[in-house]
């Protein structure tokens, strides 16, 4: 698994540090919307999101054009690359990777933006960390991960609960959400190790090669960018159309974040409890976790010293019900926990099984849990 996952991160670095890649938004919009505004309307798009002034259908029209120019341009490439003897022939294969994620992740910033989402870079134009995971949730999605499209469901809820009336600067946080990100770059690493065997030997076939290198790519490419747009279509609901009112969300908000978190770190003080094997790496795990949270620092330095102090937490995990990705998440973070004394214990394992039954898993998903 660790494997899959640095495959995919060598990918990405690589893929982010080509000139042009980071996509800026107020940039991309004014471009993609001048003949559908009048400056008036496009300075509202920009400050608040297209929809505000531009029809779905509109929206819709102008994502297809994207990735129609994206697809085309990156099978032109690719069918290239492929041919035996072309361009950097012995390095082919970063090359023509470097070159598909470029456009993937160029491409999925454009649908973001149009789609309602604020500026993946910071201040300083740059893609950040952040946005890394981002890009690889839509990658994801792309390549059919239910997972990644959970996750950015949730991102749009949240953004809906913050988004009042301008675009919101904060989207996605390495808290809640890093551990998916992981189980996604750990999926696509994996779908790459299998996929780039198939499109190497092709390179070896005369001339066919580079037809079947680029064949596979609009295989890969178009149907995945349409998957990210029509994911990203339907959580535009999400965010809604009038900035002068909150969007509707259902009759009563999500839970916090920081609620999450802080009932997620009571759990896996409890299950670090169950036995008193190693201590000290439960410590430090701990320690870890509660460092990567939103919650004060003196309410993380109460959750390290209550493990140290053996105390537990009365926990309700009702509002983890509704939420498949939190709530996936919790439990992995717990097994994590579980396993860090290498033999998991009869009271750890009791306790695993009872958050899971108020989860709503099965015994069978529990097993499944433990075998990942």
């Amino acid at each position: 698994m660790a494997k899959d996952q640095n495959l995919w991160n060598r990918i990405l670095r690589n893929a982010l540090a080509l000139p042009g890649v980071a996509i800026d938004r107020d940039e991309y919009l004014r471009s993609a919307l001048r003949n559908d505004c009048t400056p008036e309307e496009l300075s509202r798009a920009i400050e608040y999101r297209p929809a505000v002034v531009v029809s779905r259908e509109r929206i819709d029209k102008i994502a297809s054009a994207a990735i129609n120019y994206h697809t085309a341009t990156v099978t032109s490439l690719s069918t290239l690359t492929g041919l035996p003897g072309g361009p950097a022939i012995v390095a082919s294969i970063p090359a023509d990777l470097a070159q598909y994620y470029f456009h993937v992740f160029a491409l999925s910033q454009k649908l973001a933006y149009l789609y309602g989402f604020p500026d993946l870079r910071d201040k300083n134009a740059r893609l950040t960390d952040e946005a890394a995971d981002m890009l690889t949730l839509f990658v994801g999605v792309m390549m059919g991960a239910r997972v990644a499209s959970n996750v950015l469901r949730d991102i749009s809820r949240d953004l809906a609960v913050q988004v009042a009336k301008k675009v919101p600067t904060k989207t996605l946080t390495r808290t809640l959400y890093y551990p998916i990100v992981r189980q996604v770059a750990t999926r696509i690493g994996l779908d790459l190790s299998k996929s780039n065997v198939t499109r190497t030997l092709g390179r070896f076939i005369p001339l066919v090669g580079g037809i079947v290198s680029g064949a596979v790519t609009y295989a890969a490419f178009y149907p995945g960018a349409r998957r990210l747009q029509k994911t990203l279509h339907r959580q535009m609901d999400l965010l809604g159309a009038n900035p002068d009112q909150m969007p509707d969300t259902g009759d009563v908000l999500p839970p916090s974040d920081e609620h999450l978190e802080r009932l997620a770190m009571q759990a896996l003080v409890n299950m670090a409890l169950m036995d008193d094997d190693a201590r000290e790496k439960k410590l430090a795990y701990l320690q870890k976790q509660v460092a990567h949270t939103t919650l004060p620092l003196e309410e993380q330095q109460q959750l390290v010293a209550a493990y140290q102090e053996a105390q537990t937490f009365k926990t309700d995990f009702a509002d983890f019900q509704d939420d498949p990705v939190s709530s996936s998440q919790l439990v992995r973070r717990l097994v994590d926990v579980m396993r860090l004394g290498g033999q998991i214990s009869v009271s750890a394992k009791i306790y695993l099984n009872k958050i899971c039954r108020e989860l709503g898993y099965s015994p069978r998903d529990v097993d499944e849990f433990l075998k990942e």
